[in-house]
């Protein structure tokens, strides 16, 4: 299977593309070049070399006497390393033992000198000269003059092809490995490995190509660092002037009022935190706090802390669930999704669930509440910073988008995963899972 894998993707691959290529023109060379030179070569044969080849076999036909001698004919075939057959109503006679059935010839060429006939005749894939002395049939062939077809001198111009093309292709191969790297480059630039670079040695374009990237990288780093710094830095800025706001509200005599500035002001603080939160954990260089925590001791801390008036319903298993994590920001986590659920859910209609089992190797946190739902082209996105299914941001409709996004920073950093299903005006369940 992983052989056939190679062989499919080496076939999309430029340098896959190449060898093809030149296994192409090397087969329409064969077929043209090799078919005109093969009609030269017969061309040539038939006006310039048969002429003096028959013109000798004329002496050696005449050395035979007539009639045709066989013990002469046996001599000059060990001589002159020739295959002589000499065939007539009374014998058939040959140098090497194999005799020819003449109705199995096929006549290719002719020639005539002094007046008599010679016929170049295949036989059996092998070619002899035919003409005729008296009332005998006399044949002459050179033994192995080419090599027969099956035999290992007939395929060893195309073993040698085949060794050429693993050649090219090991060739074409190392020429274009670059390629590779610059992928695999990109790709792990692309899944947040921003400090990754290239590493080609090389002086033509590819080396320049992989050159190129590491700049633009570098460039994109710089850019999401100055990005990362300054919004960390006007953060960190806002939490003095709310916390001084707060402090100033607390002289106001209408208590309404300071009320609603108050709720204002920590949602603007909420908001700062998830913010620098986010940041803390987009970075490649995140630590987190793992210790061996009890999973529903935290859930039950969050419930007393943050909900303990809002109706909510816990399904927590009687066995102890114990996980290694960073309990303050899977705290954060398991929060933000009740807080989510209950925000979508209507004092009419049930209230949010929230279940903690463990699944197979898994942890597993569901929130589910029983709100309007969510349209499915939504879903997608939901996990996306600052985006909302309500474009409308009401605090009766939900907070800022970064809930969610939060949440699943938080799982991914735990090695875990964040999923949302949805159906409208039943509601929404989101799941997460940690493994154990």
């Amino acid at each position: 299977m992983k052989l056939w894998q190679k062989v499919v993707k080496s076939r999309h691959s430029l340098s896959g593309k190449l060898v093809l290529l030149f296994v192409v023109m090397a087969f329409l060379f064969v077929i043209f070049v090799g078919s005109g030179f093969r009609h030269f070569i017969n061309h040539h044969f038939r006006d310039n070399v048969q002429p003096h080849i028959v013109k000798y076999l004329e002496y050696v036909q005449a050395d035979l006497g007539s009639p045709p001698d066989p013990r002469r004919a046996q001599q000059l075939a060990k001589e002159l390393n020739l295959e002589i057959q000499i065939i007539n109503n009374q014998r058939q006679w040959s140098s090497q033992g194999r005799v020819i059935d003449l109705s199995d010839i096929e006549i290719q060429h002719s020639h005539a000198i002094n007046g008599r006939q010679y016929n170049l005749v295949i036989y059996e894939d092998r070619e002899y000269v035919m003409t005729e002395v008296d009332d005998s049939t006399l044949l002459f062939t050179v033994p192995r003059l080419r090599p027969e077809r099956g035999s290992f001198r007939g395929w060893l111009p195309f073993v040698i092809l085949l060794i050429i093309l693993l050649l090219l292709y090991h060739g074409t191969r190392r020429l274009f490995s670059p390629i590779e790297t610059i992928q695999a480059g990109v790709k792990r630039f692309g899944q947040g490995e921003l400090d990754y670079r290239i590493n080609v040695k090389r002086r033509d374009e590819l080396g320049e190509l992989g050159q190129s990237f590491n700049s633009m990288a570098n460039d994109i780093q710089q850019m999401l660092e100055a990005k990362r710094q300054l919004l960390l830095a006007i953060s960190h800025e806002l939490r003095s002037p709310l916390t001084r706001a707060k402090v100033a509200s607390e002289f106001l005599d209408d208590e309404k009022q300071k009320t609603l500035i108050n709720r204002e002001l920590d949602e603007m603080e909420t908001l700062i935190e998830e913010l620098l939160e986010t940041e803390r954990l987009t970075t490649r260089h995140t630590v987190l706090n793992k210790t061996r925590q009890n999973l529903n001791t935290l859930v039950s801390e969050v419930k007393t802390s943050y909900f303990e008036t809002t109706p909510l319903t816990l399904s927590i298993p009687d066995e102890t669930i114990s996980i290694d994590v960073d309990a303050a920001r899977i705290k954060l986590l398991i929060k933000n999704l009740i807080d989510n659920a209950v925000r979508h859910t209507s004092e009419d209609t049930s209230p949010p669930h929230v279940v903690l089992h463990e699944d197979a190797n898994n942890v597993v946190i569901q929130v589910t509440d029983t709100g309007p739902g969510i349209d499915e082209k939504h879903l997608p996105h939901l996990t996306e910073p600052f985006y909302r299914a309500d474009p409308s941001r009401q605090r009766e409709t939900g907070g800022y988008g970064l809930g969610l996004y939060l949440c699943k920073i938080i799982a991914e950093a735990h090695d875990g995963n964040l999923q949302i299903k949805s159906i409208l005006g039943e509601g929404t369940t989101v799941t997460v899972t940690l493994h154990a």
